[in-house]
């Protein structure tokens, strides 16, 4: 009777751990694979979090579906951190912030829709990218021609992989993950 509770810690963490492990894995692979010659990369792990958000939005248990996305984005944004140059922290707080944001506005739509996901992706996106020119760049003059150079790529190719993940997540809750 006393071996279920530690039993279910140890079961807890190792899931966790494995997560952990997985988006560092996956962030290996956005920063190396999935960068084109112009330096940008699809923005595979910001992906993920919002659309792990987004399940669960609009059902009876939309914060559970919140709080993974949290986890989510905070293990890819360290994982980012991790393996890039840029402050420690800042990826993880820019994608903690994208998904708070997307998540919560989130709730009051239907998710199973295409363009719910496909808004939620590109509005997080502004946000995470806003976050670290805040972070990184704070004394920006021009605001235009970094949300033409920078910006609006990151949106564009943070869009390409949306559905099919969003799609992939929907299972893998339904699931049991």
């Amino acid at each position: 009777m006393g071996d279920s509770q530690p039993k279910r810690i140890e079961e807890r963490l190792a899931r966790e751990l494995g997560l952990a492990l997985i988006l560092l894995a996956l962030a290996l692979v956005q920063v190396t694979l999935l960068t084109g010659p112009a330096g940008f990369s699809i923005p595979l792990l910001l992906v993920l979090a919002i659309a792990r958000a987004l399940v669960g939005a609009g059902t009876a248990e939309p914060v559970r579906g919140l709080m993974r996305g949290l986890w989510w984005a905070f293990y890819g944004g360290v994982a980012l951190d991790l393996l890039s140059t840029m402050p420690l922290g800042s990826h993880a707080l820019a994608h903690l912030l994208a998904v708070a944001v997307v998540g919560l506005a989130a709730r009051r739509f239907a998710v199973e829709r295409p363009l719910v996901p496909l808004l939620a992706v590109a509005f997080g996106t502004v946000i995470y990218e806003a976050t670290l020119a805040l972070i990184v760049l704070p004394a920006i003059g021009d605001w235009q021609t970094y949300a033409l150079i920078v910006v609006l790529p990151s949106v564009l190719l943070a869009l390409i992989p949306t559905l099919p993940v969003v799609a992939m997540i929907h299972r893998l809750a339904r699931a049991g993950g």
